[in-house]
């Protein structure tokens, strides 16, 4: 991983300041594109529900080498190589750096009726355009798991936007599970008040030599959402409803599936860059096998579940969080959460947000990673 982070870095200084063409159509390719990410958790232990306490302060910069190529005014092909540095601030090791390759295919297609994007490779998860709720991600899944490695499908046009994607996590081995993840998200702006839309996540939780038992995790929420912004001078006031329905199996302990319900309510004001925000899940248990274990003695725990465990009856969080328009290339999040569950208060969050993309501010048109 070194020898690739030196190869790569020589290349980048070798370039010049702008993407040099050798013939019509095919330009040598840069990016490097900087994360600054701190999460401050303070949770007490509840009877059901536990988050760990905990701060996350990372630096992650990911440089990226490679060449595009514009078939036509309508078709871009673009192949990256790069390596996702990571530094965790105040541990003092810097050996581990160098965290994971990144090699992936980016293809843009533009049509009269929308756009159509494909990646294939190591991509970074923040390629992912739809909305997913932490019953899906939590934040600290998002913030640690940085990278998905299979394919992004992404479809937008003028009222309508679709992703479908494959995250394989897991090759079989001694004590390695087999395990993907397919992960789905749409929209449609029926009116410019009216929203409806899906999220879907499919994981197969597969074997191991050692504990070759399969696990089913599967959640879809269908939802809808309605904004009354309008001509208020507000940028939102809306109100997104949502119906959760899980189907989990444990196949080597239950020939049943267990299929929790809930609902999720979510009321947004945003104005001036500043944003308040409430979610309110009631229902089932999403997380049933959090405890269990397999026939190997392992914990399923955050291996079968990327959620934040307190979807389990009920969960509200209040947030309050600062974006301001600085450009396109740039994004800074302030944010404060408060977690409430059915014991009452849970705990507090401090989060903290920069980023800077190269290529947001080089390429106007076709951004790595947007379907435009």
């Amino acid at each position: 991983m070194r020898k690739l982070f030196c190869i790569l870095l020589f290349c980048t200084l070798a370039l010049p300041a702008s993407a040099q063409r050798t013939r019509e159509g095919f330009a040598w390719e840069y990016d490097a594109d900087f994360q600054f990410i701190f999460d401050n958790r303070e949770f007490a232990f509840s009877k059901d529900a536990v988050i760990p306490s905990g701060t996350l302060n990372v630096l992650v910069l990911a440089p990226t080498v490679g060449f595009s190529f514009r078939q036509s005014h309508t078709v871009h092909h673009r192949l990256s190589a790069g390596v996702e540095l990571a530094h965790d601030l105040g541990s003092g090791v810097w050996s581990d750096i160098a965290r994971e390759a990144l090699i992936y295919y980016d293809a843009h297609v533009r049509t009269r009726h929308g756009t159509f994007e494909g990646l294939a490779g190591i991509f970074p998860r923040r390629f992912l355009e739809g909305y997913y709720s932490e019953a899906f991600f939590s934040g600290l899944i998002r913030n640690t798991d940085r990278n998905l490695e299979g394919i992004l499908l992404k479809w937008r046009s003028e009222r309508f936007f679709a992703e479908l994607g494959a995250d394989w996590m897991g090759q079989y081995g001694q004590n390695r599970r087999e395990r993907f993840q397919l992960m789905s998200s749409g929209r449609w702006s029926a009116t410019p008040w009216l929203s409806l839309g899906w999220t879907g996540s499919f994981y197969h939780f597969a074997g191991s030599e050692l504990a070759p038992n399969a696990v089913d995790n599967h959640l879809l929420e269908p939802w809808l959402k309605l904004d009354a912004a309008g001509h208020s001078g507000w940028d939102e006031l809306s109100l997104r409803a949502a119906l959760l329905a899980g189907y989990q199996r444990d196949r080597a302990q239950s020939s049943r599936p267990t299929i929790p319900l809930g609902g999720d309510v979510m009321l947004t004001a945003r104005r001036w860059g500043l944003t308040l925000q409430n979610e309110t899940f009631f229902g089932g248990n999403l997380l049933p096998l959090l405890g269990q274990t397999d026939p190997a003695g392992n914990r399923y725990g955050t291996d079968l579940y990327f959620c934040l465990p307190t979807y389990n009856g009920f969960y509200d969080r209040v947030e309050l969080n600062w974006m301001p328009r600085l450009n396109r290339f740039l994004t800074l999040r302030l944010a404060v959460r408060a977690h409430f569950g059915r014991e009452g208060f849970l705990g507090w969050q401090q989060q903290f947000y920069l980023r800077f993309s190269l290529d947001a501010l080089r390429h106007r048109d076709i951004v790595s990673g947007r379907c435009l």
